[in-house]
């Protein structure tokens, strides 16, 4: 691969390739998120994995037994069946020098915001309407991460696209944009280059690999029946809007949702308890649990390694870009 793309997002971040892997609770652990900043992107350790702030500690220093590569740690601002201790987080992370953090759902608030641009920390917000970018970097975010509405799981109330959020943020904004939502090839990084965002942001395409821990008949099984036209929205009804592969029990919890019962009677089918057991133990997609997917699963086709995702996103980046080349 000759060619380099340097970005904003890549010269910030200090990764080679402007490609960050979305941090999947459980799913990434440290050896997937090492795995990916090793290939030159950046993976990111998310803090829904966690129930004690010292689990964020020990992973830490896990990932960085393996890589000396840049990494990130993700706050989701959510609704949850559990609630973190955040301040107790971002403290363990300042006192490791953990110096980016994606931030995902609400914004962090004034007291959080202040202690990590205190510690240097670069701050990305992950956002589903320019009005939201608007305000993530108006209270002192470097980067936002604009997540059309083809992502998997959260993609906010108002289902804009990421051929048109993508340039919009870049159009209001001042700070760099990373493209998320229905990202899984080198020739939709190119157009997201394109459209001016400087990185992009993938969660299914990565969950499809062969070093995150998910059991490999779950990942041939979305392979083999998971195209743009399986996923799902669900939660709408209680704001929490996500988008699920539409398994069997996706239409049993949207009955429940579209019947006007309240979270709480489908509260224990999408719980991420339920949906580890089949991630982990028994593989049933249909009938344990749900699975965050996106329209791009129509896209993936074979599970890859992470190294072998990072390296075909780029090299067909640099082949679509090449065919306007003067």
């Amino acid at each position: 691969m000759s060619k380099i793309i340097k970005t904003a997002v890549t010269e910030r971040l200090g990764i080679k390739y402007p490609i960050i892997a979305g941090g999947m609770a459980y799913i990434s652990t440290p050896e997937f998120v090492a795995a990916v900043s090793e290939a030159g992107g950046m993976g990111i350790l998310p803090s829904g994995t966690y129930t004690e702030a010292e689990q964020i500690r020990t992973d830490i220093h896990r990932v960085r037994e393996l890589t000396d590569k840049p990494f990130a740690v993700n706050f989701t601002f959510m609704p949850s069946l559990n609630v973190a201790n955040y301040e107790e987080y971002l403290r363990v992370c300042i006192e490791e020098g953990i110096k980016i953090i994606e931030t995902s759902g609400r914004p962090a608030g004034p007291e959080m915001m202040s202690a990590m641009k205190g510690a240097g920390m670069t701050i990305i917000h992950k956002c589903t309407t320019a009005k939201h970018a608007l305000k993530a970097q108006s209270i002192g975010c470097d980067m936002v991460v604009a997540d059309g509405c083809e992502c998997a799981g959260h993609s906010g109330m108002n289902d804009i696209g990421t051929i048109v959020l993508t340039p919009r943020c870049v159009e209001v904004l001042d700070i760099p944009v990373i493209t998320a939502g229905g990202i899984a090839t080198g020739a939709q990084m190119a157009a997201a280059l394109v459209m001016g965002a400087d990185g992009v942001y993938m969660g299914s395409r990565f969950l499809i690999t062969k070093e995150t821990p998910v059991l490999e008949k779950v990942k041939q099984y979305l392979v083999d029946n998971a195209t743009e036209t399986d996923t799902q929205y669900l939660m709408r009804a209680y704001r929490n809007t996500s988008r699920l592969y539409n398994s069997n029990v996706v239409k049993k919890a949207l009955a429940i949702e579209q019947a006007g019962r309240p979270y709480e009677d489908m509260a224990e089918l999408v719980s991420g308890k339920v949906s580890n057991k089949m991630f982990f133990e028994n593989g049933d997609v249909e009938n344990c649990g749900v699975i965050t997917y996106g329209e791009a699963g129509g896209l993936i086709h074979s599970i890859m390694s992470v190294k072998e995702v990072i390296d075909s996103m780029m090299s067909g980046c640099i082949e679509a870009l090449g065919k306007f080349d003067a």
